[in-house]
């Protein structure tokens, strides 16, 4: 391979490696939502069926028989049904964006191969299937939007949305250091000098 070529070859491998990382960090953020919408459907479901419970108990001899939990049952259908409208398609969303981060890592494999091997036809494949990736991505980003087209139209805003998921990825990044200070605080005093103890302790 000439200069020209060794350049081309160097942008498409970098390309395809952004590519890698930004669908990773898109599949992650569908993982959390989706996630988030089961939570969500499966809290419905359970209240919905604690209500039609209650509502069999009341009794019939009652002289207004369960107005609000009629109203309350009706709110709760009509929310099981966007959520779970919701859930499908972030569900779908996830499968895409799962099916765009192997494609872009076989293509970045393509492409490092062709860089050690002398086969040019690697490079169209590498260039087709990158094409593939991106379709893959703009129809998971399409469904995402969807998704919270409908969580909009439901009365929450996109940025009630993104707080609930960033504060969904806080809460996880939250639990893994806390442990890590409890240990250190715990060995801390044993691994102070002898001098520091007792001046403390003093």
């Amino acid at each position: 391979m000439n200069i020209g070529q060794t350049d081309q070859l160097i942008l498409l491998i970098m390309n395809s490696a952004l590519m890698t990382l930004l669908s990773s960090a898109l599949l992650g953020g569908t993982w959390l939502r989706q996630n988030s919408l089961l939570r969500q459907l499966t809290e419905v479901r359970s209240h919905y069926h604690h209500l039609t419970r209650q509502q069999d108990t009341v009794p019939h001899t009652a002289p207004h028989p369960k107005p609000a939990s009629t109203q309350d049952l009706k709110q709760l259908r009509a929310r099981r049904t966007r959520l779970n409208q919701q859930y499908q398609w972030s569900r779908v969303g996830t499968a895409l964006m799962h099916m765009a981060v192997l494609i872009f890592s076989v293509s970045l494999f393509t492409l490092t191969l062709r860089s050690l091997l002398a086969f040019d036809r690697l490079i169209p494949i590498a260039l087709f299937l990158f094409a593939l990736g991106a379709a893959g991505v703009l129809t998971g980003i399409a469904c995402l939007l969807v998704d919270f087209a409908s969580d909009r139209t439901s009365g929450y805003s996109l940025g009630q949305t993104f707080a609930s998921l960033l504060s969904q990825i806080a809460q996880q990044w939250k639990r893994r250091p806390l442990s890590q200070l409890a240990t250190t605080a715990v060995t801390e005093p044993s691994s102070l000098p002898t001098g520091v103890t007792q001046e403390r302790s003093a």
